[in-house]
């Protein structure tokens, strides 16, 4: 994999209440970006991400694993989170490495407790956010109640970008509000343009195509000056206005896109990734990240090195795998770094780009990214930095336990 600008790389954690597709989505995602050449299943033990033996066994996430693909020019790194609050840790350590939450709602079931968990930790770590509605093909799956439902839980930052076209209880197409064209898939996921819907697109009649359209271009006006006054002088914006406003929304805190996909019929999946690709923010756009003192840090490829350590595994192969976010500089393998919070040398050796067990060596890692590197002694939590510009990141705060157990031996000799 070749070395990437900070303006080419999208940092994004999966996050949601468990059973929502986090996992399903990211394989989806892989297998239409050419990174992967099967569609897994978790049901069958065979996504990338949940490859540990447990995972495979109990069929859910357990820890949050890293992969990374290309996609038009770009280097997106996943971080694909547990939903189940036996693991809560590893979702706060997923965000902090991302620049842009995006949190899986399931179409049948609707907004739980662990799609508002991931919000409110989002907002807590200051990342922009995007909702996906998954499992949209489900017999039982209604879209617009979960929209209305993720207004009135999230409030008015909640903006539709993409929209199923429902008639007769099936999904007849999908909208794509900003490019305002309107798409069938084949069986293949493949999507072909097809007529726009002209008036209700529900089969309640609560949403109508124009109602949505107004909805984005209001979001969109709320962002600039220049924007709001060419709304109210009634005038349309372009496809550019739409993306920039959004774009701009998304890191500000004031718009939360929210598409619709299904990973196992392959809607709407081309669809994300052109989101992603023109909406979410790149790492030296998203919000900076802060010192033990408060101080701003921006992600700066020319700034001497900074980076932090945001999670730590223990590989039955390789050993001690340490996953680390570069905030600014570059991380090379084969080099000697500061590690600020304990104030000792650090031996860098090899450096890996990992697509959930895959490792994939790299020499260097440039500010925003995200790598592995193997043996290290520092720990999670740890900054590393050069050592003629000490920093020192402030510390993730993990979840309180709320229960304790001791284990007493019944004799001494046990």
């Amino acid at each position: 994999m070749k070395d990437y600008d900070v303006k080419k790389i999208r940092n994004i954690a999966f996050a949601g209440h468990n059973g929502s597709g986090k996992t399903s989505l990211a394989e989806a995602l892989l297998f239409k970006a050419g990174a992967s050449d099967r569609l897994g299943k978790t049901a069958d033990g065979t996504t990338v991400c949940d490859y540990d033996p447990e995972e495979i066994k109990r069929k859910i996430s357990i820890s949050t694993s890293l992969a990374a693909f290309e996609y038009n020019d770009l280097k997106i790194n996943i971080l694909d989170t547990p939903g189940l609050f036996d693991f809560a840790a590893e979702m706060t350590e997923g965000i902090r490495a991302a620049d842009t939450v995006m949190i899986t709602v399931s179409a049948k079931s609707g907004v739980k407790v662990g799609a508002r968990k991931a919000y409110d930790e989002a907002l807590k770590q200051n990342k922009s956010k995007m909702f996906v509605v998954t499992k949209i093909d489900d017999k039982d799956a209604n879209f617009f109640n979960v929209l209305t439902e993720l207004k009135t839980v999230f409030g008015p930052t909640v903006c539709p970008v993409v929209v199923p076209v429902i008639s007769g209880g099936k999904i007849v197409s999908y909208v794509n509000l900003i490019e305002m064209k309107a798409y069938k898939y084949d069986n293949k996921g493949n999507a072909v343009e097809t007529d726009m819907p002209t008036a209700e697109i529900s089969e309640k009649f609560e949403y109508r195509i124009d109602g949505l359209i107004a909805a984005i271009s209001e979001a969109v006006a709320e962002t600039s000056d220049e924007l709001m006054e060419k709304f109210f002088e009634g005038e349309e914006f372009t496809q550019k206005e739409l993306i920039d406003g959004i774009h701009d929304g998304m890191n500000r805190g004031i718009i939360t896109p929210v598409v619709c996909t299904s990973a196992t019929e392959l809607t709407g999946i081309d669809m994300l990734l052109k989101e992603i690709e023109l909406l979410l923010p790149s790492p030296e756009e998203a919000n900076t990240a802060k010192t033990k003192e408060g101080k701003d840090v921006e992600c700066d490829a020319s700034a001497p090195l900074s980076a932090y350590i945001f999670k730590t595994v223990a590989d039955p192969f390789v050993g001690k795998m340490s996953f680390i976010r570069v905030r600014s500089g570059k991380l090379s393998s084969n080099s000697e770094v500061l590690n600020a919070s304990t104030g000792t040398s650090e031996k860098i050796g090899k450096l890996y780009t990992l697509c959930g067990k895959k490792q994939t060596e790299v020499s260097t890692a440039f500010a925003g990214d995200i790598v592995v590197a193997a043996k290290i002694t520092a720990n999670t939590g740890n900054t590393l930095c050069d050592s003629s510009k000490p920093i020192e990141f402030e510390a993730m705060e993990f979840p309180r336990p709320c229960y304790s157990m001791a284990v007493k031996a019944k004799a001494q000799g046990d």
